[in-house]
């Protein structure tokens, strides 16, 4: 992105010590009562006899490889998406500030389970009026998210490399070529993608407001479909919930300062539209701001299980990454209670759904050079086994499964940069309890 206009997330690291922001024409309002507040529900997990054992599985853990050439920080591997036998890798940064500065274009790789290979995909131009072209490359600075829609894979245009902010982007696998499409109005920041009643939602960030695109012809063309009246500038998240679409960007966590009172977008079934109020305290149960860090929190990666969201909750920060904090279920909005897991001091970073189960990947800091990281698995969303842990000297920032086996991409934070970010590890299905029969 271009340094010159980017002026919103330097604005969100510099302010981090004063505790707001001011981005657009939003900033904290002190002129709503507080008085209201709603009461939070908490959840611990409970810690079952069932006969499940977990494994450390440390010593039994293959390197696959290394496969990016970014420095550490934009090796950070964001996302894994297994599809069709092949897990994805997500890779980049798409900061301007700090290490590794706007780290695009970016290869889209992936992990051949078959062939047990790392490979690149060629990257096609669909736009009229230019010259068709092939490259190795997606053209931003961060692959953040893969996202599968009625059986295809979607990469939304997180920060578009280099280009005029008037059109954003999004790329299709089409075969074994990916094809770009520029066509997102105003789509400088292109965060989700959505297939809701046979139309694609984009939830995109702009110059001017959190906004939500539509299109009648699954990408083909766009339009502006509603802004998110909600403060900050970047629509973030969509997620389903009771036949329901909402579309999310910032919202502040409990706090003695400001009212923890915005709004998201709410779209239903016949697709008509409307601002949902939410309140901090109910959406972040357990989240608290503290004085000298920035106020502002996103839902991140999300699952639909049992008729409830499941999401990681988190701060923004540099730019627009997720600083994990929580593991939720949602039942409704405003109905959240917060997992507290056998290990209270894990962090989230990756949630999988698999057959009729939900895994939550996490880390505890040991020390500085030792992370322990955890799988949890659970069928209920009350009860949380523990069925692997494995030590590195960093954290696992994504995960897949694939016929049993788990794999694990390695990232890290821009503050202590670990050499280790991007390895691709693989635990074998064999030395996993749970799985191994």
């Amino acid at each position: 992105m271009h340094n010159n206009t980017k002026w919103a997330a330097v604005i969100l690291t510099i302010v981090a010590g004063v505790g707001w922001m001011v981005t657009g024409s939003a900033k904290p309002k002190n002129n709503d009562s507080t008085a209201r507040k709603p009461t939070v529900e908490r959840a611990m997990a409970n810690i079952s006899n069932a006969p499940i054992t977990s494994a450390d599985v440390t010593s039994k853990l293959e390197l696959l490889g290394r496969p990016f050439a970014k420095t550490p920080y934009a090796n950070n591997v964001w996302d894994m998406q297994l599809y069709r036998g092949k897990i994805y890798l997500g890779h980049g940064n798409s900061s301007n500030m700090g290490v590794a500065p706007n780290s695009g274009p970016i290869p889209v790789v992936y992990y051949d389970t078959a062939a047990s290979s790392f490979n690149k995909q060629a990257v096609s131009n669909s736009n009229p009026g230019i010259v068709p072209s092939t490259k190795m490359v997606v053209d931003e600075e961060q692959i953040d998210i893969y996202k599968v829609l009625d059986d295809k894979l979607y990469i939304p245009g997180n920060d578009s490399d280099g280009e005029h902010w008037s059109l954003g982007n999004f790329y299709r696998l089409d075969g074994d070529v990916w094809t770009k499409y520029r066509n997102l109005p105003l789509g400088v920041h292109v965060y989700d993608l959505a297939l809701f009643q046979g139309k694609m939602f984009a939830a995109i960030g702009t110059e001017d407001k959190p906004t939500v695109l539509i299109s009648h012809d699954m990408g083909v063309t766009w339009k502006k479909y509603a802004n998110i009246n909600s403060f900050g500038l970047r629509a973030y998240t969509l997620f389903e919930l009771g036949g329901k679409l909402y579309a999310s960007g910032m919202m502040y966590p409990a706090n003695k300062i400001w009212n923890d009172k915005t709004n998201i977008l709410e779209i239903n079934a016949n697709l008509e539209k409307r601002d949902v109020v939410i309140y901090g305290n109910k959406m972040l149960p357990g989240l608290t701001y503290q004085q000298g860090t920035v106020p502002y929190n996103k839902i991140g990666k999300n699952v639909n299980f049992d008729n409830k969201l499941v999401y990681i909750a988190g701060g923004v920060f540099n730019d627009g990454q997720l600083l994990p904090k929580s593991l939720n279920v949602m039942t409704a909005i405003n109905q959240v209670r917060r997992v507290i897991l056998p290990d209270p001091k894990a962090l989230p970073t990756d949630l999988l759904l698999r057959d009729g189960k939900v895994y939550v990947l996490t880390y505890t800091l040991q020390n500085k050079n030792l992370y322990i990281n955890r799988v949890y698995q659970t069928t209920d969303l009350v009860t949380w086994h523990e069925i692997l842990r494995f030590n590195q000297d960093t954290y696992a920032k994504s995960f897949e499964e694939h016929e049993g086996d788990f794999y694990f991409g390695l990232g890290t934070d821009p503050d202590v940069v670990s050499p280790s970010s991007g390895k691709i590890l693989r635990v074998h299905r064999n030395e996993i309890p749970v799985n191994s029969d």
